[in-house]
């Protein structure tokens, strides 16, 4: 199935559940995709984002920003980090056409992106802390050790997922750093003591 059919799909649940209340007192975490398809909607979101990038290397900065735009409409709603980079990206491409409210405004979607991906009470997947029964303990000691299961595949396993996390906290970082400097950039260009004030928040 097509990125375009399963976000068709979705949308005539959606339009089914419409003034429901029983559907609008679910937990939210029942409109999440299955793991098929959010594959095949990340794949169409990476192909167009990967389109995007080459228009931006271009100049093609407004083709970019529609661009984006399509690959961010491919990403669930859930998936922060991966809405945090596109709105980064967008940000770019409005400085490079001096539009700096809305560079200020997709930076600052970023930036709002990554918060709600490092709430304590979710994982780096997106999912509820509660759900993994070792990530409540590893958040409230973060200097502490790690304690890894004696079985070797087991501590392999563990070890791998360490090293994972460790590269998405990396990963959140580089792009939060991203997100900082082109809101601080436009918040400069764009002028005016409140935005001058604003351009060095969250700057060290």
């Amino acid at each position: 199935m097509t990125a375009s059919g399963i976000a068709a799909g979705r949308r005539r649940k959606s339009e089914e559940a419409a003034g429901s209340e029983e559907e609008e007192s679910q937990d939210p975490s029942a409109t999440r995709y299955s793991p098929e398809e959010e594959a095949v909607l990340l794949s169409d979101s990476h192909a167009e984002k990967a389109a995007a990038n080459e228009l931006f290397k271009s100049a093609q900065y407004s083709q970019a920003i529609s661009t984006y735009g399509r690959a961010l409409a491919s990403v669930p709603n859930y998936l922060e980090y991966e809405i945090a980079v596109l709105k980064a990206n967008i940000a770019a491409c409005h400085l490079k056409l001096s539009d700096w409210k809305a560079a200020i405004d997709e930076a600052t979607k970023s930036l709002e992106a990554l918060d709600r991906l490092e709430a304590p009470a979710t994982s780096t997947d997106g999912a509820k802390a509660e759900d993994d029964p070792g990530a409540s303990d590893t958040a409230k000691n973060d200097e502490g050790c790690i304690e890894l299961a004696e079985d070797e595949e087991d501590e392999g396993q563990a070890l791998e997922k360490i090293a994972k996390d460790d590269r998405r906290k990396d990963d959140i970082r580089r792009i939060r750093a991203k997100a900082l400097m082109r809101r601080a950039r436009a918040r400069s260009e764009q002028g005016g003591w409140a935005n001058l004030q604003g351009a060095l928040e969250g700057i060290v």
